[in-house]
């Protein structure tokens, strides 16, 4: 007589899901056991200007085969959110399904409208984030903006990252800002301070970048 194979049960299913497609990183976590942090920024923008309703996932891959660590980034508009995630190098690429099979379709919500698109190319081809314990990388402000269209026609989108030296300066400035603001939740506060010592270095990082920066671009 021929054995059934056993189906994993749900919650364990769940959890097998989860992995292969990536798992959404602590937010404003406690630099505890030298985990690492990345900032990003979210600009949703409609023809009649900036809109604070909408949604945005890509994933945040760590490099080393299967063992890497995976993480869903979340996006949202008029936000700069730290998440803490793993030290590591790590990749900005389309998110994956329950599978673990990447998705070569980007899905953004924009207020109610919703919009896929090809995962935008020079996102791809960003190098690699090296995050070291205890170290913040701010990554950028990710841009998502709706073209107007025709009479008649569906509006289009785009979607691109500003890691301009500007952005990346002015999301770690948002973080250190929560330190000080008391309309910010405590929470916010403490994790903002927690990460006191990792914020002002990525400060330090970014002026050092500005100093490097040429003051004009050559002749072709």
């Amino acid at each position: 007589m021929m054995k059934r194979l056993a189906l994993p049960s749900l919650p364990l299913a769940a959890v097998l899901a989860a992995g292969c497609a990536g798992s959404v990183p602590k937010l404003r976590g406690i630099p505890e056991q030298g985990m690492a942090a990345v900032i990003v920024g979210g600009r949703f923008l409609l023809p009649t200007g900036e809109t604070s309703g909408g949604s945005l996932y890509l994933n945040l891959e760590g490099e080393g085969g299967r063992r890497a660590e995976v993480y869903r980034l979340p996006i949202r508009p008029r936000q700069t959110l730290l998440y803490q995630v793993e030290p590591g190098l790590y990749r900005l690429g389309p998110t994956r399904n329950f599978l673990g099979f990447y998705q070569p379709i980007l899905k953004a919500r924009v207020e109610d409208q919703i919009f896929r698109i090809p995962f935008p190319r020079d996102i791809l081809r960003q190098s690699a984030f090296d995050l070291k314990p205890k170290g913040i990388v701010a990554i950028g402000v990710f841009e998502v903006r709706v073209e107007p269209a025709l009479p008649g026609r569906r509006p289009t989108l785009k979607v691109r990252l500003d890691d301009s030296l500007d952005a990346r300066r002015g999301i770690v400035q948002n973080v250190v800002r929560e330190m000080m603001d008391p309309k910010v939740p405590a929470k916010n506060r403490e994790s903002a301070i927690a990460w006191a010592r990792a914020l002002q270095n990525a400060l330090m990082n970014l002026v050092s970048e500005t100093e490097r920066a040429p003051l004009f671009k050559a002749g072709p």
